[in-house]
């Protein structure tokens, strides 16, 4: 077999194997502006990764369901902003005052954006 045939098809075989190694992908391809905060138990913030540029907001609803917010809608920034408070000021409580994971975080509450 010709040389040049054989490193073609080397190269193929090995971008085939490490192209099915590459799983984590960006996550969201719609991206809400607000929704109903009664709805959220809770709300995962991924920066931007090797896999993913873009930087993505995904509320986990009571029901179990994920949805993507617009992380440059004023109401994501105001979710994210209470979270962190409530992260910050939960690390000086004891274990047993956190909430369980079953329940809707305390942040949620109220509406963010409203002042």
């Amino acid at each position: 077999m010709n040389p040049t045939i054989q490193c073609i098809v080397l190269l193929t075989c090995i971008t085939i194997c490490n192209s099915a190694f590459i799983t984590n992908r960006c996550m969201c391809l719609n991206r809400l502006k607000r929704i109903r905060p009664s709805l959220i138990m809770d709300v995962i913030d991924y920066k931007p990764h090797e896999y993913c540029s873009n930087h993505e907001v995904i509320v986990i609803l009571k029901d179990g369901d994920k949805l993507c917010l617009d992380p440059n809608s004023k109401f994501t920034k105001a979710l994210l902003q209470a979270k962190k408070r409530l992260v910050k000021s939960s690390t000086t409580q004891s274990p047993q005052s956190l909430p369980e994971k079953s329940e809707p975080q305390a942040w949620l509450t109220s509406d963010p954006t409203a002042n």
